[in-house]
């Protein structure tokens, strides 16, 4: 276990002197460890001097190493840890933690983690308490309970965990548009710790409600197949009782001879409507997916190794796949 390395993946978008802050307080937590570890940000074409500081630091711990990625183009929170997940497949590594660099997610975890159980392949950091607003946090319960409802999985966890060099083979192949909920449907054995989740380090949080909206829908997107399952479903419901309510008109009107009342056709052509609908949801759904699962084949990365001395361009990596 000793010998044991781990690999960091952090992302940043113009965190300024936010994400140097948090590299000093982690670099502070690995010097104490007896491990290896390699620090890789990746910062995702960050449009302020973030990138400019990067270069600039130096982190003294003999074992710890920073490496820098740069994106050639903002490819977004989830997109930025995909690609530091492809960069991080070619170390030697055997353990891979994934957090945030604005400092909500506790470095204090890692002491925990890097103990954890060898057999599981996942370890999530479940978030304890939040300091959000109140609204907020009501409204990403309700999220959580929607998520629930329509998976049958509790999302309680974010993208702060470690994975072994399985799960990241796994998630280098597939991608993904959503990390945690994409952890949440591998099928192998899972641990959790729980930590409070953090203030940011300049008090400023970057995800608000329509974040959280936008977050929900690609977490949902992970379950895709679930969800036109459900209307498919919805589809067969209506189906049925839109013939029960045809077989009803007919019965009156040719058995009994009994004027049909007016909510019975209200009622069919809604019916009609809605289940158009739902299969209508479900064929383009289907569409969608077989499009999505196409473009999940590409895992070439986008990034540049960047070096105080000289820039080494790393832009068509092509890896494996997993059998």
């Amino acid at each position: 276990m000793s010998k044991q390395e781990f690999a960091i993946i952090a992302p940043c978008f113009n965190e300024n002197v936010t994400v140097i802050s948090f590299l000093k307080e982690l670099e502070s937590v690995l010097r104490q460890l007896p491990f290896s570890f390699k620090v890789i940000i990746v910062d995702d074409a960050s449009t302020d001097n973030t990138l400019h500081l990067l270069q600039q630091l130096r982190l003294t711990s003999p074992n710890v190493e920073l490496t820098i990625l740069s994106l050639k183009y903002n490819a977004g929170h989830q997109g930025a840890i995909y690609q530091g997940l492809l960069y991080a497949r070619s170390s030697n590594c055997q353990r891979f933690i994934v957090m945030d660099s604005d400092g909500e997610d506790d470095p204090e975890a890692i002491r925990e983690l890097v103990y954890a159980d060898d057999e599981a392949d996942i370890v999530n950091v479940v978030r304890g308490r939040r300091k959000e607003s109140l609204t907020f946090r009501f409204s990403y319960h309700i999220y959580r309970l929607i998520f629930k409802v329509i998976t049958g999985r509790v999302m309680n966890f974010g993208n702060y965990c470690m994975i072994s060099n399985r799960v990241l083979a796994t998630s280098c192949h597939t991608s993904f548009v959503h990390f945690a909920a994409h952890l949440s449907k591998q099928r192998v054995k899972t641990k959790q710790i729980v930590y409070n989740r953090r203030k940011r380090i300049d008090g400023k949080s970057k995800m608000n409600l329509t974040s959280l909206v936008h977050h929900a829908f690609k977490s949902f997107v992970e379950y895709a197949e679930d969800l036109l399952m459900m209307f498919l479903k919805i589809f067969a419901v209506i189906s049925v009782a839109f013939a029960a309510l045809i077989g009803y008109v007919l019965y009156k009107k040719f058995i009994t001879h009994e004027a049909i009342l007016g909510w019975a056709s209200t009622v069919s052509i809604g019916l009609l409507n809605v289940a158009l609908l739902c299969l209508g949801f479900f064929v383009i759904g289907i569409l969608l997916l077989n499009i999505l699962a196409r473009k999940r084949q590409d895992t070439s990365g986008i990034y540049q190794e960047i070096t105080p001395k000289q820039v080494k361009s790393k832009q068509e990596f092509v890896f494996e796949e997993v059998e």
